[in-house]
């Protein structure tokens, strides 16, 4: 079955076939229910008796889709709303072979904050049987198991609300509370989710290494050898301004390093953010809190204008434009950190891989920037491409297609990634975070070559992010929930012993 990733923009337009528009012609709870159901973040398989008396939602996603990610925030409020009464259920149909197994998908539940229970629907038994056809999409079930309604793509909380006001009154038994299904509490780490890494030789702290610590909504910056010298937020969820220690933000994806601070991709929250080092305090640079998705922004008043899931940062050389990997639009956008402006860099808005005029070029999912000189590196996690943006011309070294992904070394168009997030240049070439294939590869830039460091198998969990320094590779071993430092030479990796009780705030 041809599989499609629903970005916002085609949302409009692409219509589900007739079948799937006039039901999914499932007998109740008979897909979903079963001896050999693989459930994940519960503690117990649920049973057609956990749905008596109440509503089931089914969400079908795939963990690496930003648009997947952008609708959590819709169905927290709807299980807060509704309570005993709705029942949400995860079905997760991986786009990626990276993405099917069992632990990946519950560590991606835990880092996007979800908590109820999913279901792993690594072989589409349950997508191909409601006869879905895009990530996402929810289909809505009376308390028989019978389909009300579906939705495709974002924006259709009050639409789901609405339908389920008007179903509630005809269910007639009474929803009891669902028991045992809770997970234990994750062990506390140091590190939660680390997905970004910046270097800067000069601070009011002296040299250090940012970590965008995304788990615990904070920054950390931390001497070479591990010790904390500086805590940047509180950790708790929000959007608060203020100094380091009250200031909040909702999990933090990349930063971009300035001259006396740095900006921070508030990528839950739709802001960028900026630390400044001199006054100690975070500040709102851009954005308004609410997702967006307006795509002709030009010279728009940065604080007026609504981002969408802002994945990476980078600051260029004049020191004064700021980019930002604006993911949840398939764009590139630049700051004017002067004027306080918005304005589109790269990117038509929709979702694909097309180069060309910068205005006129397809990007998907951009995740990771990486400025050098006039060229600018950036990884479209989507189409597993590591793609140029040079004077107004957007190019692509590695990928090939939405669909086309893998583990292959060589040139383009054999050279292959898997749902890359980050990347680094230096010195001719650029490391790259292959992510989904839990791997570092290495793109020489004079050679057009992609390599991969032959690291032992399972070194690596989702690395979010690559930086070259010292002769070395700092990683951000996301899942792992540590920072590896690795040396291709040797194809060796060590953990960086990070010291929380060294912080100073």
């Amino acid at each position: 079955m041809h599989r499609i990733l629903l970005s916002f923009v085609i949302a409009a337009f692409l219509l589900l076939p007739a079948a799937a528009r006039a039901g999914s012609g499932v007998d109740g709870y008979s897909v979903l229910f079963t001896p050999t159901t693989p459930w994940i973040n519960t503690a117990r398989p649920l049973t057609a008796d956990d749905a008596k008396g109440r509503l089931v939602l089914l969400d079908f996603w795939t963990y690496g889709c930003i648009n997947c990610m952008q609708i959590v925030p819709d169905l927290k409020a709807l299980e807060a709303k509704y309570g005993d009464k709705l029942l949400v259920i995860g079905v997760h149909s991986a786009k990626f072979a990276g993405e099917r197994g069992d632990e990946r998908i519950a560590a991606a539940a835990k880092r996007f904050g979800i908590t109820h229970a999913v279901i792993n629907d690594a072989k589409f038994d349950v997508w191909d049987a409601y006869n879905v056809n895009a990530w996402p999409t929810q289909i809505l079930l009376d308390d028989h198991g019978l389909e009300l309604n579906r939705y495709a793509g974002e924006g259709h909380r009050e639409e789901i609300a609405a339908d389920i006001d008007r179903a509630l009154p005809n269910i007639a038994t009474t929803a009891a509370p669902i028991a045992g299904v809770k997970m234990a509490a994750a062990q506390k780490t140091t590190l939660s989710f680390p997905g970004r890494l910046g270097f800067a030789p000069e601070t009011p702290w002296g040299e250090l290494l940012f970590i965008d610590d995304s788990g615990h909504n904070r920054l950390l910056g931390v001497t070479l050898k591990g010790d904390i010298k500086v805590t940047i937020g509180s950790g708790a969820e929000g959007r608060k301004d203020g100094d380091f220690a009250s200031a909040t933000f909702n999990h933090p994806r990349g930063f971009g390093l300035a001259k006396d601070g740095l900006y921070v991709a508030d990528t839950a929250n739709h802001l960028v953010r900026y630390v400044d080092f001199k006054t100690k305090t975070v500040s709102t640079a851009a954005g308004t809190g609410l997702q967006g998705s307006d795509r002709r922004v030009n010279n728009d008043a940065a604080l007026e204008t609504a981002l969408a899931s802002p994945w990476d940062v980078k600051m260029l050389a004049d020191n004064r434009t700021l980019l930002i990997a604006m993911a949840g639009l398939h764009q590139i956008w630049q700051l004017d950190t002067v004027k306080k402006t918005l304005s589109v860099a790269a990117g038509s808005g929709k979702e694909d891989i097309k180069d060309g005029d910068a205005d006129d070029a397809a990007l998907a999912q951009p995740s990771g920037l990486s400025p050098d000189g006039n060229t600018v590196y950036f990884v479209d996690a989507e189409s597993s491409a590591l793609r140029t943006l040079k004077f107004g011309q957007v190019g692509t070294l590695v990928g090939t297609g939405l669909f086309d992904f893998g583990r292959v070394d060589g040139s383009y168009p054999k050279a292959l990634l898997q749902h890359a997030q980050g990347l680094d240049v230096n010195a001719g070439r650029i490391a790259v975070a292959d992510t989904y294939n839990n791997a570092v590869r290495l793109y020489d830039l004079k050679s057009s070559q992609l390599s991969t460091v032959a690291l032992k198998e399972g070194t690596l969990e989702e690395p979010g992010d690559v930086l070259q320094l010292n002769g070395k590779i700092y990683v951000a071993d996301t899942n792992h929930n540590r920072i590896a430092i690795v040396d291709d030479k040797t194809a060796t990796a060590e953990t960086l012993d990070i010291k929380e009780a060294a912080a100073k705030k």
